[in-house]
């Protein structure tokens, strides 16, 4: 079974029922099923057959999602491009790309225009109803590419099966509750936790709502009965800061999962109090799928908690050489899931890297206990060396963000060949903001830890699910 499966089958027993509310409308299950059965015809008619691999470079998310349906339902593997439309990493074969923009690179394959005529008025096409001899007949065939989140360097592809697709999404249903009301995800399609709250929604027959920016998350939570809302930190401050003095109430909100990097207390704490009391911070990769998860009292006590190990995976520490440690013993995190991939396409130094004898190895630092708690101490290759006394910068983010003036902030290494590393710490700067007074707070409070310099900036460098890209600080930093 998969996706169009699920689709095929809702659009016969719950064809009224709302599927998808996007930016200019919305859809019913028999209508997102006419749509996605006409676009598999375009693409058919554009010379796109089984076997083959399309890349989407789709800026509109309706029609991104309609698109990546249709591509399903056609037997023809799909990734979809980055937020900044770059090239998708080499490693991957692609037959045709789909924009619906100019691309700001020459492409090595061939470019199908799409515009917004494609989709038009297909409420009743005539026609067979998503054809079962259609698609992916094979589970084990390549169904869907995602890129990595880059926060080790640069991004690397890697494949899901059908089966593999098939196991998230049972996965994602047996433990986390998707109620019947809307659910929104913040993240794209491009990453695996966007993938996989849609996939979850129309897997389950509930609705979906596409709403990236604070102010259309709003909106959905004021027009749409929102229930279930996925985002990350930054995502989330964003929303906090638009709602921040207006006497709102999301009566129907009944849960918040925050992921793709770690959750600020104060951060947290408010979004408990004006949002949502039920927040949960989810712990994963793409490469992995979902692994823990920690809900916001939890997070509120241990900080530092990536949360309770997920039913079906496991987790081992281990120690430099790879020997597997004990409980509460601090070592290097490795995964394994039912569901996580193999390794990267074309890159067999980072495969070899990455996965070690039947397991992922994220680059986590960290330490598990008996109960089942997994508690991060940081990424090893972010770590501060500082004369040989290790500094866990997200330790330091968190002091700085509980300061006057502070909007975002992200420590780092500056590096120096034959020098102790340097903490420095980026920082976007809001009202109130006075650097010399920051620095003063943090020698005060974290002595040796405190940052030897602050940068002001305009942005973090994040990539898709919202992490800092502290190596790149740090490049940028030696560079400078």
């Amino acid at each position: 079974m998969n996706l169009i499966d699920a689709i095929r089958h809702h659009a016969r027993v719950r064809p009224y029922d709302v599927a998808v509310i996007h930016a200019t409308g919305a859809v019913n299950y028999l209508q997102l099923a006419h749509i996605v059965t006409a676009l598999s015809a375009r693409l058919r008619s554009e010379g796109l057959a089984p076997g083959m691999t399309t890349a989407l470079f789709l800026r509109e998310p309706f029609m991104h999602l309609s698109l990546m349906l249709a591509a399903m339902a056609t037997g023809v593997a799909s990734t979809s491009a980055p937020a900044d439309l770059q090239p998708v990493p080499p490693g991957l074969k692609i037959d045709a790309l789909l924009a619906d923009s100019a691309l700001p690179f020459v492409p090595g394959a061939r470019v199908i225009e799409v515009s917004a005529g494609w989709i038009g008025d297909m409420a009743s096409p005539q026609g067979t109803l998503l054809p079962a001899a259609q698609g992916f007949q094979n589970p084990q065939a390549m169904q869907r590419y995602f890129t990595s989140s880059g926060t080790t360097g640069a991004p690397k592809i890697m494949g899901f099966t059908g089966s593999a697709l098939e196991s998230l999404a049972i996965h994602s249903l047996m433990l986390q509750p998707i109620s019947q009301g809307p659910a929104v995800s913040a993240m794209g399609l491009g990453t695996i936790g966007g993938y996989g709250i849609m996939q979850s929604a129309l897997w389950h027959g509930t609705t979906l709502v596409q709403a990236m920016q604070s102010q259309t998350i709003l909106r959905a939570l004021s027009l749409y009965g929102v229930r279930t809302l996925r985002l990350s930190p930054q995502q989330l401050q964003g929303l906090l800061d638009l709602v921040a003095g207006r006497p709102m109430h999301f009566a129907n909100l009944e849960r918040i999962e925050i992921g793709g990097a770690a959750i600020p207390n104060t951060l947290l704490l408010t979004a408990r109090t004006v949002l949502c009391p039920n927040v949960m911070g989810v712990y994963g990769s793409t490469e992995a799928g979902l692994v823990a998860q920690a809900p916001g009292a939890l997070l509120h006590a241990h900080p530092d908690a990536a949360g309770y190990v997920m039913p079906g995976v496991d987790v081992r520490i281990v120690d430099d050489a790879g020997v597997p440690l004990g409980f509460d013993a601090e070592g290097l995190v490795q995964i394994r899931t039912p569901h996580m991939v193999q390794g990267y396409l074309g890159d067999d130094d980072a495969t070899a890297a990455a996965f070690r004898d039947g397991w992922f190895v994220p680059g986590d630092l960290g330490l598990l206990r008996a109960d089942g708690l997994l508690l991060l101490r940081g990424r090893m290759d972010e770590i501060i060396n500082l004369g040989g006394v290790k500094i866990n910068p997200a330790t330091v983010d968190d002091f700085l963000l509980r300061q006057p003036g502070v909007r975002e902030a992200a420590t780092f290494a500056r590096r120096q060949p034959g020098r102790p590393d340097e903490i420095w710490a980026a920082v976007v700067p809001g009202p109130a903001f006075d650097a010399a007074a920051l620095l003063d707070a943090a020698r005060a409070r974290l002595q040796s830890r405190a940052p030897a310099r602050i940068v002001q900036v305009a942005q973090i460098p994040r990539n898709a699910m919202g992490k800092a890209l502290r190596q790149q600080l740090s490049s940028e930093a030696a560079a400078a």
